[in-house]
């Protein structure tokens, strides 16, 4: 999948998140709400997202498939998702800004290094939403690698990933009603769309240059059907 190459840079950033922890944070400036942790809501529910006992454990070919692609989505939402671990030695700083949605908003930047690397995380919160955004600089590349939106109730969020300047690859979350919607796309019009279900049914299509290709349904018990479009076939378990 194309999509899979877009994937690298996020990778390395947070191989770089990961390999920067001590013991406490050290928090320079900071007199209200620490933002540090306010997608962690985010990250769990896409860690709730659970595959069907009857699909999970099929021995039917297609119906692993469609389990290998469910945990293949789900893993690149937990991969944009490491994105908000703020490493515990990272340094923050906080400024009060004017914002149009807001008479005033709490915005606060962390910033953490391996030596090589630097990334600043910053985080503003409004009214109704989080905004965040990723700058990195290192000696291949310096600029903004994310940014994006999370609404407070934690019914939408939208990331943006940058690669030279261009957007590389958009995520979209969506979670209302029980009903959790994960959509990946990226620039060369590959794109993955998982709905799952309360009841842990569900949909998943993929794209590839803008053209469905393959679609997933599956019902509570596990049972579903795997249509491919490029062959024209239809495969039921």
């Amino acid at each position: 999948m194309k999509i899979l190459k877009n994937l690298l840079i996020i990778i390395g950033v947070f191989a770089l998140s990961a390999c920067s922890n001590n013991d406490e944070k050290n928090i320079d400036n900071i007199e209200d709400k620490d933002l540090s942790e306010v997608m962690q809501g985010f990250q769990e529910k896409i860690n709730n997202i659970e595959i069907p006992n009857g699909l999970a454990n099929s021995s039917d070919t297609n119906a692993q498939t469609t389990a290998t692609y469910i945990n293949l989505v789900k893993n690149y939402g937990l991969v944009f998702s490491a994105f908000f671990n703020v490493p515990t030695d990272a340094t923050a700083q906080k400024s009060n800004q004017i914002s149009k949605k807001s008479t005033t908003s709490n915005s606060q930047t962390y910033t953490w290094s391996d030596g090589q690397s630097t990334i600043n995380y910053t985080v503003t919160e409004l009214v109704d939403r989080y905004t965040f955004s990723y700058t990195i600089e290192s000696p291949s590349y310096s600029g903004k690698v994310m940014d994006g939106f999370s609404l407070k109730d934690e019914s939408l969020a939208e990331l943006n990933m940058y690669d030279m300047g261009g957007t590389s690859l958009t995520m979209k979350w969506t979670y209302i009603n029980g009903t959790a919607t994960l959509d990946l796309k990226d620039s060369n019009g590959s794109q993955y769309i998982l709905i799952v279900n309360s009841d842990n049914s569900g949909i998943l299509e993929i794209i590839e240059d803008n053209t469905l290709t393959v679609k997933c349904t599956w019902n509570a018990s596990g049972n579903g059907t795997l249509i491919n479009y490029e062959t024209g076939e239809t495969f039921s378990w």
